[in-house]
């Protein structure tokens, strides 16, 4: 995709979450700290204290003049802000779970709801199955309607 249309798409993407109420903050900056590398790096806080901070590396690749990206690495994490951080789920390919069997880096970790605690081992997900940062939006959006909003959330 090109680097253009990639930062258009996510863009619009953000924009929908903001027009249903649900983002409220982009924190997202765009970096290209090498020729062939761009990084996009922050916070995006959501209603009710939620939030997603992202890690995204994009390789580039010139063709006839125009930037393309593919998705290199990444880190999404989805918690809760407060006096004490609680996190909901985190994908990322920053390191491969051999030991569990994982035949690439692709990972979800978990955490109990009830206790706040890692859930282990990290869920296997793949390379086809990799999110785009939408998906991450979209699944904590729908974790927040389907367990969140049930919750006993207060300080401390």
């Amino acid at each position: 995709m090109l680097l253009d249309t990639y930062r258009q798409v996510l863009a619009r993407r953000i924009e929908d979450f903001y027009d249903e109420g649900f983002v409220h903050d982009n924190g997202l900056a765009f970096r290209e700290p090498r020729a062939d590398r761009v990084v996009i790096k922050g916070r995006i806080r959501c209603q009710n204290d939620l939030f997603i901070d992202v890690e995204m590396t994009l390789a580039v690749r010139v063709v006839r003049g125009r930037k393309q990206v593919r998705l290199a690495r990444y880190k999404y994490h989805a918690g809760i802000e407060g006096p004490q951080v609680r996190s909901i789920f985190r994908y990322d390919n920053s390191h491969a779970h051999i030991g569990e069997g994982q035949p690439d880096p692709h990972h979800k970790h978990r955490f109990d709801h009830t206790t706040w605690k890692e859930v282990t081992p990290p869920e296997w997900i793949g390379e086809a199955r990799a999110p785009h940062l939408s998906d991450v939006i979209e699944e904590l959006r729908d974790w927040w309607e389907t367990t969140g909003r049930h919750l006993d959330l207060g300080q401390g």
